[in-house]
């Protein structure tokens, strides 16, 4: 008896060894941040996994297939080719971080171009090379086919893409992203590592994360030994609705980090709160700090609202903003939140003499 329990043993042990050795084999570094999305090695491909970010189920798997194999495809999956040589990249953060792993080329489709920054975007632009869409309607079946974009990449709001259907039958994927819903600061960031499974570049995108992750984790730990931490308000007018980062925002979250005490932060969501003006008037008159103005000058927030005049942080003249160069902060403030901490940082400490890299104080 004790022979065969041994036996057993040994076979177990041999067969985990073994199972174990195959799947470091095809082993892939997971998500320490994100939370809505995963990426799980296959047997040959990937399958790449986005959660729904208000029930956290799963809401869609895609197969990244490699483009020349062989294997038999598995039947009734999303399935995208990899590396994916034309994408259409619909939001200003996916363009900044095809870009910092050296993948600018790809995108074949994107937001109009008064939206854009990047300069080897713009050429393409310009010479026709690359489709751009005021709105996701302007998208249509027949431009994505001419152009042979196989992979349409949006901003999720939950609801399907206009003409998902039809795109589906002439072979395009329709990917809902949805790193905006991430709560932690690194999280949106963390989504690089999408990018870099749909264009093989992989080590590229982990490379850079890991980069940014320790630098953000450094400038957090430095923003610590800030005391007397200022309260903020943060947001502005777009019509008559006053809009500000929730509390459980990426935005709330690095401001905290940043040593700054955001007024709203206990408010609950990850997208956005509408206080009313009034409200919002009359927080301010207790606060040090005023972020994310939606003007480039002092002149030009007046002609927005001319009671901005009378805000406590304007006569104070600590308003700050990113609308002197609004592209640039949009393409690169999502996969550089080490920076926005920074600025952050620098802000909340008073550094006045200290080059920002997104923000400006307005005059």
């Amino acid at each position: 008896m004790k022979k065969i329990l041994l036996i057993c043993s040994l076979f177990i042990f041999l067969f985990s060894c073994t199972t174990k050795k195959t799947e470091d084999k095809f082993a892939v570094k997971g998500f320490q941040y994100a939370r809505l999305v995963s990426i799980e090695q296959k047997l040959g491909y990937k399958e790449l996994i986005v959660k729904n970010p208000k029930t956290l189920k799963v809401e869609s798997k895609y197969i990244l297939f490699p483009r020349n194999s062989k294997m038999k495809r598995p039947e009734n999956a999303k399935i995208i080719e990899v590396p994916v040589q034309n994408i259409a990249a619909l939001s200003t953060s996916f363009v900044g971080m095809l870009n910092a792993i050296g993948s600018i080329d790809v995108i074949k489709a994107t937001t109009e171009k008064q939206y854009i920054s990047n300069k080897q975007l713009l050429k393409g632009i310009n010479a026709g090379k690359v489709l751009t869409a005021g709105y996701e309607t302007g998208l249509t079946p027949e431009s994505v086919l001419k152009a042979k974009i196989p992979l349409i990449i949006f901003s999720g709001f939950g609801q399907p893409f206009p003409n998902e259907d039809k795109f589906a039958q002439l072979g395009v994927v329709c990917f809902a992203n949805y790193d905006w819903e991430e709560k932690h600061p690194l999280g949106k960031a963390e989504w690089i590592k999408v990018f870099g499974a749909l264009v093989c570049k992989d080590k590229e995108a982990d490379t850079y994360f890991n980069q940014v992750a320790a630098s953000y984790l450094k400038i957090k730990e430095e923003a610590k030994g800030i005391k007397n931490k200022k309260k903020v308000i943060c947001g502005g007018l777009v019509g008559d609705i006053w809009y500000a980062p929730a509390g459980g925002s990426f935005m709330a979250g690095i401001m905290k980090d940043g040593g700054l005490n955001y007024l709203y932060k206990n408010t609950v969501g990850t997208a956005s709160v509408t206080p009313t003006f009034e409200q919002v008037f009359s927080d301010d008159q207790v606060c040090d700090v005023w972020i994310n103005a939606e003007a480039p000058t002092l002149n030009k927030l007046f002609e927005l609202n001319s009671k901005f005049k009378y805000f406590h942080t304007v006569k104070e003249g600590k308003v700050y903003g990113y609308m002197h160069d609004p592209n640039y902060y949009w393409e690169y403030s999502q996969v550089n939140p080490n920076w926005l901490l920074e600025d952050f940082m620098h802000i909340a400490k008073g550094d006045e003499d200290v080059k920002l890299h997104f923000y400006k104080q307005l005059k």
